[in-house]
């Protein structure tokens, strides 16, 4: 028994308008060559998405990239020049590592020896300080002494060179006179003169008597080793002592003496006076 529709009047309209379009949709069919154009463009947008989508799975998954064997050969060899340098800076940095250490063992070692050393220079100090109080001050300290006396006949006068010095660390300033004492044979006897310093100038050049030529303005004077600071070496001002003595460590004297008449010295003294007692004396032969 065949179905009757619930609607006939809605099926036969159906009909009537499938029927009016079938001969506009075989009319507005594109020509194949379109059809196919369209086809490879959407293959081609397929593919470009598909490797895009492919590259962006491998870089986020990590898969490796294909290489040729060539390029797996180079970058082995690399790997390996690689492995190699790494090992051989390793042992560069642990030789470097040894030695660093052998020297902070040895900065160590040596500063323990200079503590040591630096302790024992402190105990050192303080012994000697404690004994130095408990020696007694040397009565000798700033003694004047003659060093050397030398003295030769020329003509009718003595020329003399005397060096002076002071024993210890004198603190202040000597000052003091200088004596000679000549004993020799005048008018047939043993006699003991003064002598007394030349003291007037005579011009360069010009022979004094006896033939002695003057090697100073002043014959006499005496010259200062170590004279004090601001002052000069130079011979007595006129009318001054020219046998004073003015030094701290020690000093050189030079000059020339007078000799009486018909005197002929054998063995001249030296002394050092201060304040007319005698701090130093030296006796000296004369050659005849």
């Amino acid at each position: 028994m065949k179905r009757r529709p619930l609607f006939p009047a809605a099926v036969q309209r159906r009909r009537r308008l499938a029927a009016a379009s079938a001969p506009r949709a075989a009319k507005a069919r594109a020509p194949w060559p379109l059809r196919a154009f369209a086809l490879l463009l959407i293959l081609a947008l397929g593919a470009a998405l598909g490797s895009g989508l492919y590259e962006w799975v491998r870089r986020v998954v990590g898969l490796a990239p294909q290489v040729s064997a060539s390029d797996a050969a180079s970058l082995q060899a690399d790997r390996e020049r690689l492995a190699a340098e790494l090992q051989a800076l390793q042992g560069r940095l642990n030789a470097a590592d040894g030695r660093i250490e052998m020297e902070r063992a040895a900065k160590d070692k040596l500063e323990a020896e200079l503590r040591a050393s630096q302790k024992e220079v402190g105990d050192l100090r303080n012994d000697l300080a404690f004994f130095e109080q408990l020696i007694p001050a040397d009565p000798r300290m700033g003694q004047v002494s003659i060093r050397s006396a030398e003295l030769e006949k020329q003509g009718t006068a003595l020329r003399y060179r005397v060096l002076l010095m002071r024993s210890g660390r004198p603190s202040g300033e000597f000052k003091g006179t200088l004596q000679f004492s000549a004993v020799g044979i005048r008018s047939g006897a043993t006699a003991t003169v003064d002598l007394q310093p030349l003291v007037e100038p005579a011009a360069p050049g010009v022979a004094m008597p006896g033939g002695i030529r003057p090697s100073a303005p002043v014959l006499g004077a005496p010259v200062l080793g170590n004279p004090l600071p601001g002052s000069a070496a130079a011979p007595a001002a006129p009318g001054g002592n020219p046998l004073a003595l003015s030094f701290r460590q020690y000093q050189r004297a030079e000059g020339a003496l007078a000799l009486p008449g018909n005197f002929t010295p054998r063995t001249v003294t030296v002394r050092v006076l201060e304040g007319g007692a005698v701090r130093s004396q030296s006796t000296v032969n004369l050659m005849p």
